[in-house]
């Protein structure tokens, strides 16, 4: 028994599948973890640090008892590990150091491990028939690093056996070229060295043999021993001499991959965490469309492109919009049907620059989206959004299925990529004899949508064989903590049509594709600071029978459509004309009371006769009479009030 053939894990036990194999037989194993995959086995296995571990407490009650006590089982694999670790490491930093006379120092820590390996044998008298203690050993050297002892646990059981039977240590650890002089001679000579590092780093990515024949040529010219072409190819073969060259190979090769910055990610904890958009074309054969060219109807064969917003955690395709090429409408459109659809806004929002991304509704967009709270991330690494292999998937596994399907992208190079060019020709010609047009296409990619959104992910997945839940199921039962809540008011701002208009008879008019339409606006404080002033209104277009008001940011209340009332026919209907009289008394109640407030707050009871003239048309009319009469009389009041009154009007021309 190996180390970590018998593990704890969440609290229980796990067996191993290479100890369970050797137990009770591999066919046995192989038959029930098959039979579990399909659900009709109890043998639960998972994946644990790249190996197959099957739970202790699922197997059957007979293969439970031919495997023993597991608990002593693994308490006896920790022993082990831990004694082995010991000898690992007292031969690596301290007993290494009797064997630096007799070897380098790589080679004197190979040594050392098996020097203490023998020793801990034949103190415990471990026995080299079994294999538990050699195979904890062989994997703790390939943990350490350690170079000149093999790989594998029997030849490493091999070399420790030799060991005590008296065969000394430079025989077992040494380098595989040790002997080689010319290798030696090669590896030291630094103008080879620069010949074949300048050779090998250039983007002209010549070939080993190329550069063997020209490094032959510079060596007879400069009277040096040219190495043979087998140690040139080893020299390039070698990780070291790979890492320095990797360059000839281009930015983005697939070649040099392995020297590329790679960080582990995470999928989304939550659904609403991150949506991903982005577009492809849809790959089905190509539809007729008709289109306005010099102002004459001309029909073309186009193929059908799609845009699509995806929740990450879920990996649900939330909203989509077919179209011929991307667009920021598109974009906005695509966005605009996630958002219906799930009920909120996303954490995070990840796109790439398309074409129309400086485009005024798309900026406009944006805006409002960073002022609900929405991060915008735009990436142009399509590693960076997941949506990249998720159309990848979409195509391999759902489109495959669909008769109109024609195959991957044309830089595809596997078996079952492209259907042939027949099958592609017999259906693009059926296709047109029953006229296969964009909403048939539409029809299609529909079918194939929701398709994957309600099939489980194990049914055609073996990295997620675990998940039995389809996208559309894990999005649903998942929570949305960090997702940002939106309203249908601020919803139709964002993605609806959009008019500035003014409020006018209690009502806002206006035209929808030919269509009037008129909203009674029945609030007395809207109707009493926004009449005659331009409002943001607000409509959704499929659901035209509200209006919602907006005056910049400001929220100012959603109303209803008035149906022009129709005063002819059998159809007669004048219920329009008792709301809008309604309305306009419940104004002029508003109005009075406004009134009332204002003469209560600036009634006089008594004023001068100088101030009343001044102030006339803002008292009441009897106080301002009052005061105009008592200031004529005092203006014409005269000494002798006996004596007629005279005006002598001779004098005055």
């Amino acid at each position: 028994m190996g180390t970590n053939d018998i593990i704890r894990y969440n609290d229980e036990l796990w067996i191993s599948e290479d100890y369970l194999s050797r137990k009770v037989g591999s066919e046995y194993v192989r038959i029930a973890k098959y039979r579990a995959r399909q659900g009709a086995s109890s043998w639960q296995h998972d994946t644990i640090c790249g190996r197959c571990y099957f739970r202790y407490a699922s197997l059957p009650r007979l293969t439970s008892q031919r495997l023993g006590n597991c608990e002593e089982l693994l308490a006896r694999s920790e022993e082990v590990r831990n004694e082995v670790e010991a000898i690992v490491s007292r031969a690596v930093y301290s007993s290494f150091k009797r064997f630096l006379n007799l070897m380098n120092p790589d080679e004197a820590r190979s040594a050392a491990v098996i020097h203490e390996a023998a020793i801990y044998v034949k103190a415990n008298d471990i026995s080299f028939s079994k294999s538990d203690f050699f195979e904890s050993l062989a994997h703790e050297i390939s943990l350490s690093g350690l170079k000149y002892l093999p790989s594998t646990w029997r030849v490493l059981r091999d070399k420790i056996r030799a060991y005590t039977e008296g065969t000394t240590l430079d025989k077992l650890v040494y380098a595989k070229n040790k002997g080689n002089h010319n290798s030696a001679v090669h590896a030291a000579n630094q103008q080879l060295l620069s010949w074949l590092m300048d050779l090998g780093s250039r983007q002209q990515n010549y070939s080993s043999a190329t550069i063997y024949r020209k490094i032959a040529v510079m060596c007879s010219q400069n009277g040096m021993r040219s190495p043979s072409q087998r140690w040139v190819n080893s020299w390039f073969s070698d990780p070291a001499t790979q890492f320095v060259i990797q360059e000839r190979y281009g930015a983005g090769s697939r070649f040099n991959h392995r020297y590329r910055s790679y960080t582990p990610t995470a999928s989304a904890l939550y659904a609403g965490d991150c949506w991903d958009i982005d577009g492809t074309r849809f790959n089905l054969i190509d539809h007729r469309d008709t289109v306005m060219k010099d102002g004459k109807p001309v029909t073309l064969n186009r193929y059908l492109y799609i845009v699509v917003v995806r929740d990450v955690m879920s990996g649900l395709p939330l909203g989509w919009i077919y179209c011929h090429e991307e667009s920021a409408s598109a974009v906005v459109d695509a966005i605009a049907m996630a958002v219906r659809n799930a009920g909120y806004l996303p954490y995070e929002l990840r796109y790439d620059r398309f074409p129309g991304h400086n485009s005024e509704s798309w900026t406009w967009l944006e805006n409002e989206l960073r002022k609900a709270g929405v991060i915008l991330t735009e990436t142009s690494s399509p590693n960076a959004k997941k949506i990249e292999r998720w159309f990848g998937t979409l195509q391999s596994v759902f489109m495959s299925e669909s008769n109109l399907y024609y195959g991957e992208g044309i830089q595809s190079t596997h078996r079952s990529a492209h259907r042939s060019k027949e099958y592609v020709a017999r259906m693009q010609a059926q296709a047109q004899r029953y006229n296969f047009s964009f909403d048939d296409a539409c029809r299609e990619a529909d079918h194939i949508l929701h398709h994957f959104a309600s099939t489980p992910y194990c049914e055609y997945s073996y990295k997620y064989r675990t998940i039995t839940e389809s996208p559309l199921q894990l999005h649903n039962a998942c929570s949305h903590p960090n997702a940002v809540t939106i309203d249908y008011p601020h919803y139709c701002r964002l993605f609806g049509l959009r008019k500035e208009l003014s409020i006018r008879n209690y009502m806002i008019q206006t035209q929808i594709q030919g269509a009037v339409y008129y909203y009674a606006v029945d609030d007395v404080e809207t109707v009493e600071k926004y009449t005659g002033v331009k409002l943001t209104c607000c409509f959704d277009p499929e659901n035209l029978e509200k209006i919602h008001l907006f005056d910049g940011d400001t929220f100012m209340g959603t109303f209803d459509r008035l149906p022009a009332a129709q005063q002819y026919g059998p159809n007669k209907d004048m219920r329009s004309v008792g709301k809008m009289k309604a309305i306009g008394e419940k104004m002029k109640t508003a109005r009075n009371e406004k009134k009332m407030q204002y003469e209560a707050a600036g009634k006089f009871e008594t004023i001068s006769s100088e101030v009343g003239t001044l102030i006339a048309g803002r008292v009441p009319k009897a106080v301002y009479e009052a005061s105009e009469t008592e200031f004529l009389n005092e203006k014409w009041k005269v000494d002798n009030e006996d004596e007629n009154l005279v005006i002598n009007t001779r004098n005055r021309y």
